[in-house]
């Protein structure tokens, strides 16, 4: 007979085993380098303590709870072990068998089993108490909210920093003890403690009868501390008309988890008579009459109070609760303090009020967010290898005067075809260039912005937007791509030519960056990212370092993982450097008798706010050098428990509010996702009286976006469904308010009632240092009719010279574009103002054309906001801009007049004169109207 050779099956098997091998040498290699350079990363920026109390409040808590389990379970099962027949006293039936193999081959590997078993499930279960870490935090380092809740008298911090962590610990404890009992009771199984055979009762000894009677009484007290908590969890109950317990939750399910809760001490306690007991009678009793009891008590007289109680009676039973309801959700949103205020929405705006009003006039917004970025893009991207993709508004003091703008950085494209290769991805193509700045409210003569800031290097018109540091390593827009800066190989700094054929070189001299000039570092770093060229490469120097995490919101969220980070981070020039400001948030989703937000709903950028919360405070305003990476946290609203308990757990991270930079301060503003979301909640919240709340006599809702500005979120860019019936989003102004005197930056949001058309009010949020963050909500009378943005832009489409113009524009294979309608009160009357642009099919460059104006029941279109105001307030009479010719002057002497305004308007913007700039164009545009006419064109 012939042997077969093994040897291949041996080898295939070795082969697989060391593949196996090396995989999970592989991964952990990789874990150890990330560890690794995730340390250095946060010791290059400063935060290492920062790094090194996340890692012990992960650390500490899992090894902990391994510890626990693991004693727990290998106690457990020696206890199984040893109440295990030491004789076997009876025959093995044949259904036994699998019993039998099992004894054969646990016996000699007892202790192993027994302690691998422990120690894989032990590991299991307390590694989970790592993500306990948060709650860790919050609770050791909590503060009173000083407002206790209605129904339990408990602070708002026990649900806050308190019961998260008990329900943490009542749950692991809960899996725990289940995991055990389910262990044990196998383990007696195997030993033979417990015999289930076919057609007879099983088994049990009588020390495996008290062994499980012990585990079983142990899971029925915890379930009567679940209970307890379950009754805390009643203020988060949707049962009600209003988010938090409710009238059968005070008066039934309260009651029915008391008695819950003494039942299973009860059944506890029958548990334990039972280890001197024989059979399962009494515990069968525990369970049977606890399972009775729960669905009575718990499910059956709750729904019965409800439906018999309740329903017939709900206005009057649940006042109180729905009284609850409103109070601490207007807590938990910041809502408690907003000043209502009286608008009269008067019909009677006259061209007067105009010109008192006109700082507020000459702020209103022509170019939208959506449409400035492909303008920007056309106009001022230069190289194909930077972007110019979120445009944001600000505001800065331009020839003495301030004046809201428009900015964006130009960042450089990781996705341009261009940057391709290694080398070039990593070493050479590294940062974007500049800023472009423009008024939001400036035109040029061929319907283009007018630029402050522009081209690379960056121009500025007043030598107080000079940018000294342009470069932007960490940007907006950026991947998690690495860099690797100080290598032999020069980076691309900036075109020298606009044929670009040759480009400025510049070495990275910031003191961001993370050494990489050790081979250990390198190799950490290539484990890390699996990029093997990081060793191999002959570019890098003792003196290279790797720029990681280059994004802004992802370095934040990195540094600081317990705030959330705004949608929305925007570039501000700074002393001459760029710097990203980004809103921070604390939250929480256990603020009792809050309603819950929805961001999903809201459609806030995913990874910013949770997806469900019911507390939220922007306390932080966080930057980052775009050149450099710093990082900096001032707190700006101490007065949140939340940020105290962090700031007390991270001294080193955080700074006090009133250190920041009066050059930033100046450029802080109220954050759009936080507004949206207290807009969202006021919509019913803002009906105080429980009766007007209950019966939803005046919910209001968000009119519906009128513009078609590319399809897409005005204020951050980001394209949306076109199918989709967008809310109008709020916006920012730059105005002076009815009654107050100083001109204010704001963000405003307009409310209409349910499925009606007409304006109910609109909430305004305040941006400057003297009072930043004051809500008001200013109310239209209720007895009037008042157009809402929907109305009005119904009334524009209606318009016959409007509708006109538009289709007469759209025939001739351009595109039709209107931008944001924009609400703009003054004194005590409502303005309508919507711009119109104007972009050709094979070019996406939009050219603002026409502004449309809207009052009452009038609409005009003209080509400048001044024209439009002239003719809708002064009833079409001659102004400054009028086409009509004057006295005996003919069109050359007209031509010579519109080039000396043009030469005028040109002067002004170089000395940053925007209104005499725009007067000046405006009057040159009349002035060549007028030649024309002479000429009979």
């Amino acid at each position: 007979m012939i042997q077969r050779n093994p040897t291949p099956r041996r080898s295939r098997r070795g082969l697989t085993f060391f593949i196996f091998v090396g995989f999970v040498l592989l991964l952990a290699l990789r874990g150890l380098a990330t560890f690794w350079t995730d340390l250095l990363w946060f010791r290059s920026v400063n935060l290492a303590s920062v790094w090194e109390t996340l890692i012990l409040f992960k650390v500490i808590p899992a090894a902990i709870g391994s510890v626990i389990a693991f004693l727990m379970l290998w106690t457990n099962v020696l206890i199984a072990d040893r109440l295990s027949p030491r004789f076997r006293l009876f025959d093995m039936a044949p259904e036994e068998e699998f019993v039998e193999r099992m004894q054969e081959w646990i016996e000699p590997r007892i202790r192993k089993v027994r302690l691998g078993a422990s120690a894989v499930f032990g590991v299991l279960v307390g590694v989970s108490a790592a993500g306990w870490w948060d709650n860790i935090l919050r609770y050791l380092n909590r503060s009173s909210f000083g407002l206790a809740d209605p129904i339990l008298g408990k602070d708002v911090s026990f649900y806050v920093f308190k019961l998260p962590l008990y329900r943490d610990l009542f749950g692991w404890a809960f899996q725990l003890m289940l995991l055990t009992t389910l262990l044990v009771g196998a383990m007696h199984y195997l030993n033979g403690g417990i015999r289930l055979l076919p057609g007879r009762a099983p088994r049990v000894s009588a020390g495996v009868r008290a062994h499980l009677s012990v585990l079983l009484a142990v899971i029925a007290i915890l379930k009567a501390v679940g209970y307890r908590l379950d009754a805390y969890q009643l203020l988060y109950s949707p049962r009600g008309i209003v988010y938090g317990a409710s009238f059968t939750d005070v008066k039934a399910q309260l009651p029915a988890l008391t008695l819950l809760s003494l039942i299973s001490l009860f059944a506890a306690g029958l548990l334990l008579w039972n280890i001197h007991s024989r059979g399962w009678t009494l515990p069968a009793v525990a369970v049977g009459g606890w399972l009775v009891m729960s669905i009575i008590v718990g499910g059956i007289i709750p729904a019965a109070v409800q439906r018999f109680r309740v329903e017939p009676a709900e206005q009057i039973l649940e006042k109180p609760y729905i009284e609850n309801g409103i109070t601490f959700t207007r807590q938990a949103y910041g809502l408690n303090n907003v000043e209502v205020r009286q608008f009269a929405a008067s019909p009677n705006l006259t061209l007067d009020d105009i010109e008192n009003n006109r700082p507020t006039v000459d702020n209103i917004k022509l170019w939208d967010a959506a449409v400035l970025t492909d303008t920007y893009t056309q106009l001022q991207e230069i190289r194909t290898y930077y972007g110019l993709n979120d445009v944001d508004v600000d505001r800065y003091m331009i020839n003495g005067a301030l004046t809201q703008t428009m900015i964006a950085g130009r960042e450089l494209d990781e996705a341009a075809d261009v940057i391709s290769g290694w080398v070039n991805e990593h070493l050479v193509y590294t940062h974007g260039f500049g800023a472009v700045l423009s008024p939001a409210n400036a035109v040029d003569e061929q319907g283009q912005p007018v630029f402050l800031v522009q081209d690379v290097p960056p121009v500025a018109s007043d030598p107080s937007l000079n940018i000294t540091q342009p470069r932007i390593y960490f940007g907006d827009t950026y991947s998690d791509r690495f860099l690797i800066v100080g290598t032999k190989q020069k980076e691309v700094d900036f075109p020298l030519t606009q044929e670009g054929e040759s480009v400025a070189r510049n070495t990275y001299g910031g003191s961001g960056g993370v050494p990489i000039g050790s081979m250990f570092n390198r190799a950490a770093f290539a484990l890390r990212y699996s990029d093997l060229n990081t060793v191999i490469s002959n570019q890098l120097t003792t003196d290279s370092k790797t720029l990681m995490i280059r994004n802004v919101s992802a370095r934040l969220r990195t540094a600081a993982p317990f705030l959330r980070v705004d949608s929305d981070p925007y570039l501000v020039d700074v002393g001459g450097r760029l710097i990203w400001v980004v809103d921070m948030y604390t939250v929480s989703d256990a603020y009792p008798y809050a309603e819950p937000a929805s961001i999903n709903r809201l459609g806030i950028g995913a990874g910013t706010l949770p997806n469900k919360f019911n507390y939220v405070r922007n306390t932080v305003k966080a930057t980052v050098d775009a050149y450099d990476g710093t990082m900096r946290f001032y707190v700006v609203d101490d007065s949140d428990p939340i940020i105290r308990a962090y700031r007390a757990a991270f001294p080193d991270l955080f700074s006090d509010g009133s250190t920041m930079p009066e050059d930033l301060v100046a450029h802080l503003r109220y954050p759009e996702d936080l507004f949206r979301v207290q807009s969202d909640m006021y919509l019913r919240f803002h009906m105080t009286e429980p009766d007007v709340f209950y019966n939803s006599e005046d919910e209001w809702e968000e009119p519906l976006d009128p513009s078609n500005a590319g399809n897409q979120d005005k204020l951050r860019g980001e394209y949306l469904d076109p199918t989709w019936a967008r809310p109008m989003l709020p916006y920012y102004l730059l105005m002076r308010l009815p009654e107050e005197q100083r001109l204010s930056y704001l963000i405003l949001q307009p409310f209409l009632p349910v499925e009606r058309p007409n304006m109910a009010s609109f909430l305004i949020a305040k941006s400057g240092p003297e009072d930043y963050g004051k809500l008001i909500d200013y109310r239209l009378p209720r007895t009037g009719f008042v157009d809402g943005p929907n109305q009005v832009d119904a009334r524009i489409d209606q318009n016959p010279q409007v509708s006109q113009q538009i289709t007469l524009w759209n025939q001739q294979g351009s595109k039709v574009i209107r931008g944001d309608l924009l609400v703009v009160p003054i004194e005590s009357s409502l303005l309508y103002i919507q711009p119109v642009y104007l972009q050709a099919a094979k070019v996406p460059l939009p050219q603002f054309k026409r502004v449309v104006a809207v009052f009452n029941e009038e609409v005009v279109m003209r080509k400048t906001l001044a024209e439009a105001l002239q003719d809708l307030f002064a009833g079409g009479e001659t102004s400054a801009t009028s086409t009509e010719p004057v006295g005996d002057q003919t069109a050359p002497d007209l031509l010579d007049q519109a080039a000396e305004a043009f030469s005028q308007a040109e002067t002004a913007l170089r000395a940053g004169d925007l209104g005499t700039y725009q007067a000046k164009i405006e009057e040159a545009r009349g002035l060549i109207e007028q030649a024309r006419k002479l000429l009979g064109g």
